[in-house]
């Protein structure tokens, strides 16, 4: 990774050059003892006061994902040095569990990784349920992940479909925390984590409605929990409300992702088409 000092950045120490990057303080030592800090080619404590012009080089070892390859068909929607986004399909899991110990995108994304040649452990910057259709994104860079994860979040829209008929728009402000006695499950409570949904009406019937929703935070199953809570479960989310006569799983579909690139320093904006099943289900409406 290569960052230049601007003009503005004289007589900056390093460290703080970092900080201001959106490095956190593990990521630089990470970078530290794990790796190498370069200042022009020469390796330099992290306390050296910069100059416009100089040259940061941020190098880690190279490593193989522990994850076993699989070859599969990815629908890659982009690809930089820093980042890939997919278009994961429904009933696939993002990562290995121990009930999916293979067939999961990771998997795919490791053989990928293997065959182009890319030195990068398996990092998912967004998490999409087994039943959601939609984009993830996976950062080939420690700092890429945290970047978005935690620096400068992405924005994320999602396309539902629930039951009922819904009107205008809103925002859902409830936390939500695990369900006792189930592993899965989760619900609104006051002892759990804040969580904030909003959503605008697109379109709707007396049966169902199509909203665009788009998240503030990243809890688990967070959609499906709060519109199940509001009284308008997701179609075919049998888990919390719903059944699955119309589609075989939850019509909720991640069609947007939106980021500021720190590295290239532009936006970057990718959308993934409504799959068939829930273009299917639309035709209801």
């Amino acid at each position: 990774m290569r960052l230049i000092v601007g003009e503005n950045e004289k007589g900056v120490i390093l460290e703080n050059f970092l900080r201001n990057k959106g490095f956190s303080k593990r990521l630089i030592r990470i970078y530290k003892w794990q790796g190498e800090i370069l200042v022009n080619g020469v390796k330099e404590n992290v306390q050296r006061i910069l100059q416009p012009g100089d040259v940061i080089d941020l190098i880690l070892p190279e490593v193989d994902s522990d994850i076993a390859p699989e070859k599969m068909g990815l629908d890659i929607y982009y690809e930089d040095e820093d980042v890939l986004i997919v278009d994961k399909p429904a009933g696939v899991v993002v990562h290995p569990t121990k009930r999916y110990q293979s067939g999961t995108l990771a998997n795919g994304i490791a053989w990928y990784f293997k065959d182009k040649g890319i030195k990068a452990l398996i990092r998912p910057v967004n998490r999409l349920d087994k039943g959601t259709s939609g984009l993830v994104v996976f950062a080939k860079r420690p700092f890429m992940q945290y970047y978005l994860q935690i620096v400068k979040p992405m924005s994320k829209l999602y396309f539902a479909v629930v039951e009922g008929k819904m009107e205008g728009e809103g925002r859902i402000d409830l936390p939500i925390s695990r369900k006792p006695q189930s592993g899965i499950e989760r619900m609104v409570s006051e002892e759990g984590d804040r969580a904030i949904t909003n959503y605008k009406v697109i379109k709707s019937s007396e049966r169902f409605s199509l909203l665009k929703v788009k998240i503030e935070t990243g809890r688990t199953h967070q959609i499906r929990v709060h519109l199940s809570h509001t009284g308008y479960p997701i179609v075919g989310d049998t888990l919390y409300g719903s059944s699955d006569d119309y589609i075989k799983r939850q019509a909720l579909h991640a069609y947007r992702l939106t980021f500021v690139h720190p590295l290239r320093e532009k936006s970057i904006s990718v959308y993934s088409p409504l799959p068939q099943d829930i273009q299917n289900l639309l035709k209801l409406l």
